[in-house]
């Protein structure tokens, strides 16, 4: 990239004079018209069949790039910080968990009015609050022990701890670290190949179900702006009744980061110009602000897991699965868990989530549960959430800023433990 484009566009990409964002609404837009005027051309079925061997792969080593990214992330934070921090990075973590199980409790409530879907199947009774605990322990007890993903994520979280916490181990830790650095790379490195797989597997929302899919798509693009577009809306309000920050700080802030988020689509592509403006627009601290969206560009992918939920409904209904608002609920706990890993890149949550959701639905064709949960989840869907979740990251500086740092009393060691922890995060940035 020439060296005059500021850090937005080097980290959008902008490939043959064309921003990223545009080759996805573009290309997604072409596949859907050449599935739906040619749905039984070979040539087009080709298109369509290339762009599933992405994602496939993907999955056949998800729980390979799972367990490097969320063990190397472990490491990371876990390593470049002193005794007394240790308080700071609870904190944030707590936060970020808090709002994950929030949000999905908040797009929970959305469902009936957007979906219309109903609470239970047809002679099924709702069950008590007792049994849907039950239940929830249940399938996640059954896929723990027999889904890969999962056990890699909490492998991926015990080993990155030990490692990073024992001297003699910190060799291992730097080993994860720098593998994970190496996979998220590899995934920036791939991001030109992004637009061309979502055309060719777009012509598969047409070609397998005709107008109702494009339509069925359509409305779960609405779905997910009115839900993402609502939370922001509402974490806007909290953080000017909450802190001491100004309209002017969040409207400033909300007006840099929320577009880039929506041009990248990815939180990792988003990460340095969300530090800036969290420091110069929202008025927070250095050392906070490179703490706290850090941590979130790792660990909160909150309106995504949203999104997920409301994807999942879709996928559902055009595979002829049976779906109810209680299946969903049964969701809510593995999926929040889930998104704590996923990687920031454009679709990663669909790529990612997909098989696991399919599992615990046990659908009856995982294959072609997640090439649609990959279609549907992309295009204007990851951008909708990266805006969300990068915006929401601020918001938990902020909150750290003026509600928590003096009680933290960290003042002294904020700028070393940043300082650590950001370099890493920087230099693939």
């Amino acid at each position: 990239m020439e060296k005059a484009q500021t850090p937005t566009q080097r980290k959008a990409g902008v490939y043959f004079g064309i921003p990223l964002p545009i080759w996805v609404v573009g290309l997604l837009v072409v596949g859907l018209i050449l599935g739906y005027l040619w749905p039984q051309n070979p040539v087009i079925k080709a298109l369509y069949n290339s762009g599933t061997y992405f994602p496939k792969t993907v999955v056949t080593f998800a729980a390979f790039f799972i367990f490097n990214l969320l063990a190397g992330a472990t490491a990371k934070l876990v390593m470049f910080h002193r005794e007394r921090a240790g308080k700071l990075f609870g904190l944030i973590f707590g936060l970020y968990v808090l709002m994950g199980a929030v949000s999905l409790i908040y797009v929970a409530i959305w469902m009936p009015y957007l979906t219309k879907i109903s609470i239970t199947l047809p002679g099924v009774p709702i069950p008590s609050a007792l049994e849907w605990v039950v239940q929830v322990g249940r399938t996640f007890a059954n896929v723990l022990s027999q889904q890969p993903l999962l056990q890699a994520l909490v492998g991926a979280i015990v080993v990155g701890y030990f490692t990073s916490k024992v001297p003699s181990l910190h060799p291992i830790a730097i080993g994860f670290i720098k593998v994970g650095d190496a996979i998220l790379w590899l995934f920036k490195k791939l991001l030109w190949y992004y637009p061309i797989m979502i055309g060719c597997l777009a012509i598969g929302i047409p070609m397998k179900f005709g107008t109702k899919g494009m339509q069925m798509y359509g409305e779960t693009v609405l779905w997910v702006a009115t839900v993402t577009m609502c939370w922001s809306a509402l974490m806007i309000l909290l953080v000017k009744l909450t802190t001491k920050r100004t309209w002017k700080q969040i409207f400033s802030y909300y007006g840099t980061v929320w577009p880039t988020g929506f041009g990248t689509g990815g939180s990792y592509d988003t990460l340095a110009v969300n530090v800036i403006s969290a420091e110069q627009d929202l008025g927070l601290r250095p050392e906070i602000a490179e703490v706290s969206i850090v941590f979130g560009t790792v660990l909160n992918k909150n309106c995504a897991t949203m999104s997920v939920l409301l994807c999942t409904i879709t996928v559902c209904r055009l595979l002829n699965i049976p779906i109810s608002l209680v299946e969903i609920l049964m969701l809510i706990p593995p999926v929040m868990i889930l998104g704590l890993e996923s990687p920031g890149i454009p679709g990663g949550a669909g790529f990612f989530m997909g098989p696991i959701i399919g599992v615990l639905l046990n659908v009856p064709d995982l294959n072609a549960f997640i090439t649609t949960m990959v279609t549907v989840f992309s295009g204007l869907i990851p951008m909708f959430n990266t805006a969300g979740n990068t915006t929401d990251d601020g918001i938990v500086g902020a909150l750290i800023n003026d509600r928590f740092a003096g009680w933290l009393g960290l003042e002294d060691e904020f700028s070393q433990v940043a300082s650590n922890i950001g370099k890493g995060v920087r230099e693939h940035a």
